[in-house]
């Protein structure tokens, strides 16, 4: 009958070594996955600061003590570095320190579908709106079918994005027809909500059409909202129209889902036609729905 062996000739199992959440210089770079080295450091010191292994406001490794302790190059470590400055989770000061960012991506707005104009104004109370960019260009097809206007006929495009409490979580591509755009002061478009500067010009709206997807961030609009390319975001495109049914803007908004939601709430009700589901927004008004924005 065979013995077991003694404790003591049972070989030992190797485990992998595993990486602690509070300890960054754990980490080791891995040169055979497809991803450069710069990336993976990245994407691990993001974790970490999201998950709050990093106090906000408190310095961050520098450049030189990344390099020595996960044993990258010095362009390595400040590639990583300058990540992680594009999205806005660290902050460069004046010399070779960064300090963590002072907020943390987990306040997310819910907005309802229904309600959206109001929604938009209240937005605009609670968060600020940076005017990246406009200027008066010749629609292109798809742009003049919707509003309306001949081809190459000129209207005011504009690009903003909006923040809550600094943290950016809208990119906005805006038309306005020609006859919308003289009414509107563009200086004011990054002061107040755009359909209040409509509203304020004698535009009476009437009713809107809305169409909510989901795309992925092309290169600029990543830079803008700080998230990674071919990140997915909300979109959503709008159509607004006046009283006497004419289109008065286009506006292509596109969020980052870990800020911003849109949510709708169900009621199950019974007819004559059977029981079916109903938005209970619209048996009862929403008087909590965070703003939908722009």
């Amino acid at each position: 009958m065979s013995q077991a062996l003694p404790k003591k000739n049972v070989a030992k199992q190797s485990l992998p070594k595993r990486v602690k959440r509070s300890d960054w210089t754990s980490f080791r770079t891995n040169k055979s996955l497809p991803s450069p080295l710069y990336h993976q450091i990245f994407s691990f010191l993001r974790d970490r600061i999201l998950e709050g292994s990093f106090a906000s406001g408190a310095i961050f490794p520098s450049e030189s003590q990344i390099e020595k302790a996960l044993e990258v190059s010095r362009i390595t470590a400040r590639r990583a570095l300058d990540e992680l400055a594009a999205r806005g989770l660290i902050v460069k000061t004046q010399g070779k320190q960064s300090i963590v960012a002072l907020y943390r991506p987990s306040t997310q707005l819910v907005a309802g579908v229904e309600g959206m104009i109001e929604n938009n104004r209240r937005m605009g109370d609670a968060t600020s709106v940076e005017l990246l960019s406009h200027e008066q260009v010749p629609a292109g097809t798809e742009v003049a079918t919707k509003l309306k206007v001949k081809h190459k006929a000129t209207v005011l495009w504009s690009v903003r994005v909006r923040r809550l409490n600094g943290v950016p979580f809208s990119y906005a591509v805006t038309h306005l027809p020609l006859f919308v755009s003289r009414q509107v002061k563009t200086e004011q478009m990054s002061t107040r909500p755009l359909i209040d500067l409509l509203e304020a010009a004698g535009i009476v709206i009437a009713r809107a059409e809305q169409v909510i997807s989901a795309v992925q961030a092309t290169p600029e609009v990543a830079r803008a909202l700080h998230v990674e390319p071919g990140a997915a975001l909300l979109s959503s495109e709008r159509i607004v129209y006046d009283r006497f049914e004419r289109p008065v803007e286009l506006i292509c908004v596109q969020y980052r889902p870990d800020l911003y939601q849109y949510g709708v709430e169900l009621k199950r009700t019974t007819s004559a036609k059977g029981n079916h589901w109903a938005s209970e927004s619209k048996a009862k008004p929403k008087t909590k729905t965070m703003p939908a924005k722009k």
